[in-house]
């Protein structure tokens, strides 16, 4: 059963958001290719977008249970991840050109399922849109992320191609700024 529900429509970027479930965040050093999702850290989820730069707009539901799947015409299939809250109140944040711009719903401010931390959530996330080809502006994309408390399970995501793992290798050689790749 859904506890709580809010819904947010902030400007994005091409760089997606985080959700941060801890006070630590930082820019993912490696990028979901292939997937809508993934982890950074323990407690902080990496949500690519196609929208390159425009409105999104996401729903956020706490839920007592895990809920059932959502079958609503559009959505596109459910990836799933488990995060390490360290914090009763998660945070969404845009990644900008190098900075973090955080998203507040206009509801007040989101809160767990649960009434202590630390503790496990799952994620699960649906998302739609009109136009999935990336680009600027309006593409009417929806994010449906929906938490609740669980134990730690594996991730659910598509299988990865030879495309995504080209370019997680390439966006993750970029990342490298360590003395070695300096020296190269």
């Amino acid at each position: 059963m859904i506890i709580a529900e809010s819904t947010l429509t902030p400007e994005t970027g091409e760089y997606g958001y985080l959700l941060a479930l801890g006070e630590e965040y930082e820019w993912p050093p490696e990028w979901p290719y292939g997937w809508r999702c993934g982890p950074i850290g323990g407690d902080t989820a990496h949500i690519l977008t196609d929208t390159d730069t425009g409105t999104i707009t996401i729903t956020i539901q706490t839920h007592d249970e895990p809920p059932p799947p959502e079958t609503r015409p559009g959505w596109g299939p459910a990836e799933e991840i488990s995060l390490h809250a360290t914090e009763d109140t998660p945070v969404i944040y845009i990644l900008g050109s190098g900075d973090f711009e955080e998203a507040e719903p206009d509801d007040g401010p989101l809160t767990l399922p649960t009434d202590q931390v630390p503790v496990w959530i799952r994620m699960r996330l649906y998302c739609r849109t009109t136009d999935p080809e990336p680009g600027v502006g309006d593409r009417d994309e929806h994010h449906l992320i929906q938490l609740w408390t669980a134990p730690q399970k594996p991730p659910v995501h598509p299988e990865l191609t030879p495309s995504d793992l080209a370019l997680r290798r390439s966006y993750k050689e970029d990342f490298d700024q360590s003395t070695a790749a300096w020296r190269q």
